[in-house]
């Protein structure tokens, strides 16, 4: 058995792990120049931001096990102060049973986990899979020979992809939202009894604030003084702001992150935006729908099993397993 597994992000991942450990020999496609997917991090100048998955809260998953059993820890953080929420203007603690999960980031950025996972695998960055084909009973891969094929990009591009192969395979009711998530570095401290804001009825333009330098304490995500920020906006926002320029989403932003934080600089040192179009799975598909019995190639990522990025890894282990035991 020899399998390429397309995308690098935390089901890609997950697979090719998973496989390599039973002795399976797995390539790896990444059409970025970086592991994880959106588990991702930006560096600009001397400041840090999660600007995809602010945090890692695998909730006692397969992925928590791997985290905590399986690759280095010198960089782990567990995230000691809570998550608020917001709403109309007003923060305010939530119930202390919520924040007893376990949160954790890196020193560095989230990104991090991404790098320790592909660290013995052969993954093939900034070479993107357009189209795939068949050698007798084999699919050829940019030019390479593989029994067995998974594929984990979104599923809109894994439906382009695979019908290059006259696969038919539909998935309907898949479905992703578009997230806008701006970066911001203050030249002020900023000290708050929470690390990220959050509006739980979605209803606000700002849903998630992530103070990244409260998050991860010390020089790590910030300059001695400053503070780093990620503001990440509604599905609706995001939908209809997605084309509008950066100049007028910051714009935005910034007026309703001051206004949350309490911040009376006039601009900020650093501002970005970062545009995910395929940012969360907002309708899933099962796994059991789309890979049947006796597959060759298999489907997995987080329009499968889920948005959250222990719920990505676990699909890859599980479209492993299924090729494992056929």
């Amino acid at each position: 058995m020899r399998v390429a597994v397309i995308g690098a992000g935390m089901a890609g991942l997950g697979a090719a792990r998973t496989l390599q450990k039973a002795g399976v020999s797995v390539v790896v496609f990444e059409k970025s120049r970086a592991y994880g997917g959106r588990v991702a991090t930006r560096r600009i100048g001397d400041y840090t931001f999660d600007h995809g998955a602010t945090i890692i809260s695998p909730r006692g998953s397969e992925l928590e096990r791997v985290i905590l059993e399986e690759l280095p820890q010198d960089e782990l953080v567990l995230i000691e102060k809570p998550i608020f929420l917001h709403a109309d203007g007003r923060v305010s603690p939530v119930d202390p049973e919520s924040n007893t999960l376990h949160r954790y980031a890196y020193q560095k950025g989230v990104n991090t986990l991404g790098k320790l996972l592909a660290a013995d695998l052969d993954v093939r960055l900034e070479t993107p899979v357009e189209k795939l084909s068949h050698d007798g009973p084999h699919y050829v891969v940019n030019g390479e020979s593989f029994s067995h094929v998974v594929v984990t990009a979104p599923l809109p591009q894994s439906q382009v992809l695979i019908e290059t192969i006259r696969d038919r395979r539909q998935f309907a009711g898949a479905q992703y939202r578009k997230c806008l998530s701006v970066m911001f570095g203050v030249e002020a401290p900023l000290d708050k009894p929470y690390h990220a804001l959050l509006d739980p009825n979605q209803s606000q333009p700002l849903t998630w604030l992530s103070i990244e330098s409260i998050k991860v304490p010390g020089p790590a995500r910030a300059p001695e003084g400053c503070t780093a920020i990620v503001a990440q906006m509604s599905a609706r926002y995001s939908r209809y702001s997605f084309e509008r320029s950066d100049e007028d989403v910051i714009s935005e932003t910034w007026f309703d992150v001051k206004r949350l934080l309490g911040i009376t600089s006039a601009q900020p040192a650093i501002k970005e935006v970062k545009r995910w179009k395929y940012s969360h799975a907002a309708n899933t598909v099962s796994f059991e729908s789309v890979n049947r019995s006796g597959e060759r190639l298999l489907i997995a990522g987080d329009g499968i099993a889920g948005a959250r990025t222990h719920q990505a890894y676990l699909s890859g282990v599980q479209a492993a397993e299924f090729l494992l035991s056929e």
